[in-house]
């Protein structure tokens, strides 16, 4: 037999075996069986939990920046509606007012060896005017299919009243706790721009040298698996978060009437920087935490999905291709993105600008920094566009999912929502909960609420709603939740 005969045969038995253990792989990789617990869910009103909200939305607490800066007193009616709406809870915390409007309630525990807890939420809204809604944004509306209707109704009123009745029927119930647990309110988290919330809080804690056994804010949710073409229901828990810059792209050249132009213009210049941000992305990578999304979500697939998922290692470039193209949502999982937001250009219509500038809101994934995003931008726009970054936020530390934190989410998500799979991932989005990495290792994301993609789609959209089922089922989330990790045991 000839050299390259055997050279052949040791690569086709090479191919073949690493097909075999691809194969194998593939069968050998199952979802875990559920441990679920069976438990009594507190006593919900589903009507009255939707009329309290809709009160909340009625109070209009857009963030206070822009053409609603000093317009507090919304957050003052807000903060007299809670004491008014949730008695008990007012009568057991102490509440302190962080900044003027940010509140932080504290619920204190028997066991003083045991680190705190802390729960988040936000007052402030988005503005909204009542054009293409069906209901005007701040009526509440609620409606006879069982919605209510208003700026909020998600993102984020639906949330933090469904962890203030999860504790207002605990306390009801005489629960008492073994850890302290902390609610903390912030008053700025929309604009994305404004300190004065979230990061005055944690400076506060700060300050008492406080530690948190976990942090649990908004970010994850619901949703159905078929969106990353698994069967079943995925409980998405944001462990990280991605960083959050916008950066100024501009470009100067001597402008001038333009009934004379230039062979080459400012805005002509800034066009082609822009169609090249757009054409060439910033490279895919995989992280540690979207090793962990992909491990899990490939235990739910079945068929070719499922083996191109669970071989993600030796398929990795296909992989990647499968995701930057499957949705924006998968690719932003895998990526650094660009989002051009806002372009500046001339004060009038017939005259050429001496300098253009675009903003490019960039969500930087786990791992880069924006030195790298930096120099690759400058190495793709090349000389003649300036880029500068104007606002920065890095991306998060990672939580630790096997923690006794993240086992407890898990855990109590499978009792409350039956036959749902927990995905950690990479939060895509921004929330309160970066600024809390200097008071507890283990931050999380998540929503207890299961929205359709076109309800998702009204976030910060028109006609916002939720459902009072949604708005039941996430008050009795809250409360197991508070349960199984902060109440004391018989």
């Amino acid at each position: 037999m000839e050299i390259y005969q055997i050279v052949l045969i040791a690569i086709a038995a090479a191919i073949g075996a690493v097909i075999l253990f691809m194969i194998l792989r593939t069968i050998f990789t199952r979802p875990p069986k559920s441990n679920a617990k069976q438990f009594t869910p507190v006593e919900a009103d589903a009507d009255k939990l939707l009329e309290h909200v809709s009160g909340a939305i009625q109070i209009p607490t857009v963030s206070m920046v822009e053409e609603f800066v000093g317009q507090d007193k919304p957050f003052l009616d807000f903060k007299k509606y809670l004491e008014k709406t949730f008695p008990l809870i007012h009568k057991t915390a102490s509440v302190t007012v962080i900044n003027g409007y940010s509140l932080v309630y504290h619920f204190k525990g028997n066991d003083s060896s045991l680190l705190p807890a802390c729960f988040l939420s936000h007052q402030d809204v988005v503005p909204a005017t009542p054009d293409g809604w069906d209901y005007p944004p701040f009526s509440g509306k609620i409606t006879d299919d069982g919605y209510v209707y208003g700026r909020g109704s998600q993102d984020m009123k639906g949330h933090m009243f469904a962890l203030l009745e999860g504790m207002e029927a605990l306390l009801k119930e005489g629960k008492t706790f073994s850890r302290d647990v902390y609610f903390c309110f912030g008053h700025d988290e929309e604009p994305g721009t404004s300190f004065e919330g979230a990061p005055k809080i944690v400076e506060y804690f700060v300050e008492k040298k406080m530690k948190f056994e976990f942090v649990l804010d908004e970010g994850g949710t619901i949703m159905d698996g078929k969106m990353l073409g698994v069967k079943g229901m995925l409980a998405m828990i944001g462990i990280c978060e991605k960083g959050n810059s916008d950066i100024e792209i501009s470009v100067k050249l001597k402008g001038g009437h333009a009934s004379n132009p230039k062979r080459k213009t400012a805005v002509g210049q800034l066009g082609v920087a822009l169609a090249k941000i757009q054409k060439h992305p910033m490279p895919t990578r995989w992280t540690t935490v979207t090793k962990y999304t992909f491990k899990e979500i490939s235990k739910r697939a079945s068929g070719p999905l499922k083996f191109v998922m669970v071989n993600r290692d030796i398929l990795s470039p296909l992989v990647k291709k499968i995701f930057t193209v499957a949705s924006s949502m998968t690719n932003a999982l895998v990526r650094t993105t660009f989002s051009p937001t806002m372009l500046w250009g001339s004060d009038a219509r017939n005259t050429l600008p001496n300098e253009v500038k675009a903003n490019i809101n960039t969500r930087i994934i786990t791992g880069e920094t924006i030195e790298d995003v930096e120099k690759y931008l400058r190495k793709l726009l090349g000389k003649g566009v300036e880029v500068k970054t104007v606002a920065y936020t890095a991306p998060t530390p990672v939580g630790d999912i096997k923690s006794y934190a993240y086992k407890s989410l898990s855990d109590t998500i499978d009792e409350v929502f039956p036959n749902t799979a927990t995905i950690p991932y990479m939060f895509i989005a921004a929330s309160d909960a970066r600024f809390y990495f200097p008071v507890s290792d283990n931050v999380f994301r998540f929503g207890p609420f299961l929205n359709s993609l076109d309800d998702q789609n009204r976030i910060h959209g028109i006609n916002e709603r939720l459902h009072k089922d949604q708005l039941k089922t996430a008050t009795q989330f809250f409360a197991r939740f508070i349960e199984n990790t902060c109440v004391k045991k018989d």
